[in-house]
């Protein structure tokens, strides 16, 4: 026998969550909570009477249908993800709902169930059908019944404990990724732990290691001392070239930098500094960027990012970020001389 709780063709998602709960007084739990027994990652059934639901879809309306059988039904075999979790209904209804979407009510009478949940869909990140099947049972270990798609794979994998080997196999794979990073920004030059360390960092980085390395390889051999003065005087250059040094709405961060020092807060916020250009209401030019002049673009936009790059926390990525800042403002035909500039004021980096 069974019987059809709820057959719902629309419920909204979003995140790619959905939650049924059958417990009162529940305020949610801790992210991770619904998944402690690790038995699989696309139902987690660690709350009492609560189940978190990893959806086909991330954010659409989504058809579910939850049936209650007398005993244990057979497995379609239409369906691409199938799990199996014990399941425990502590009060007679039950509500499903996706995060951020509207809630459905149907009875559930209290008790010990075994759950099954079914889906498609996962891989193309579509609205696909989803199905939770409850017969009654004693509580058991969870179970991946069925697994096709690599999305409900990584699920899988990333709401368990890994192995030692598994963990060891995610250090290599990222170590491998690193070294092929490297190998596209500096090619077959060797940088120190320092400038290695920017791969990850920074919005521009990219752009320095192309238009001036020899620059980028010095500053990473120097202190940070030498970096925020460099970044200081950079910065400086950069607003002045775009015409933006004796705006009165960044007065106080030209003032720190002209002490060597980065943009004070408020200054180190790009939605603050983008608001504060605004309201100065600058002309806007443009010139061809560096290094071949393929489309042109603001160095007014590009002179007021100097401010909140040159407050990166991280002194390297600060002035790294601000240098190319100064190239980018000086074009396609001043960026050579800009940063021939850099070295001639501070001969330590030739």
């Amino acid at each position: 026998m069974m019987r059809l709780l709820l057959d719902e063709p629309r419920v909204f998602v979003t995140y790619g969550s959905a939650s049924l709960i059958s417990t009162e007084g529940y305020e949610g739990e801790g992210v991770g909570e619904p998944w402690a027994d690790e038995s699989n990652g696309l139902c987690g059934a660690g709350v009492p009477g609560v189940l978190a639901l990893q959806t086909s879809a991330h954010t659409d309306w989504l058809p579910f249908r939850i049936e209650l059988h007398d005993t244990e039904p057979a497995a379609g075999d239409g369906w691409e993800e199938i799990v199996e979790v014990s399941f425990t209904a502590l009060s007679d209804s039950a509500m499903l709902a996706g995060l951020d979407g509207d809630g459905y009510e149907f009875a559930l009478p209290r008790g010990d169930y075994r759950v099954r949940y079914c889906l498609t869909g996962m891989e193309e990140d579509i609205a696909g059908p989803h199905l939770l099947q409850f017969w009654p049972a004693a509580p058991a270990p969870g179970r991946i019944v069925r697994q096709t798609g690599e999305q409900a794979a990584y699920w899988h994998r990333a709401r368990r404990t890994l192995t030692p080997a598994e963990e060891q196999d995610d250090r290599d794979a990222e170590q491998a990724h690193r070294d092929r990073m490297a190998r596209e920004r500096w090619g077959d030059r060797l940088p120190n732990d320092r400038l290695r360390a920017t791969l990850t960092a920074g919005l521009y980085l990219d752009a320095i290691s192309q238009l001036d390395p020899d620059l980028e390889f010095a500053l990473s051999e120097a202190d940070d001392a030498t970096h925020r003065r460099v970044a200081a005087w950079a910065a400086l250059r950069s607003l002045a070239q775009a015409g933006l040094v004796d705006l009165p709405e960044i007065a106080p961060a030209v003032a720190a930098l002209r002490r060597g020092e980065p943009a004070p807060p408020p200054f180190d916020d790009s939605g603050f500094v983008w608001a504060a250009l605004e309201r100065a209401d600058v002309p806007r030019t443009s010139v061809p960027v560096p290094p071949d002049g393929s489309y042109e673009q603001s160095p007014q936009d590009w002179g007021i990012t100097v401010l909140f790059h040159s407050a990166e926390s991280d002194s390297l990525v600060a002035v790294l970020e601000v240098l190319v800042c100064l190239a980018y403002v000086s074009g396609r035909d001043g960026y050579r001389d800009a940063l021939a500039e850099v070295r001639r004021v501070f001969p330590a980096l030739e």
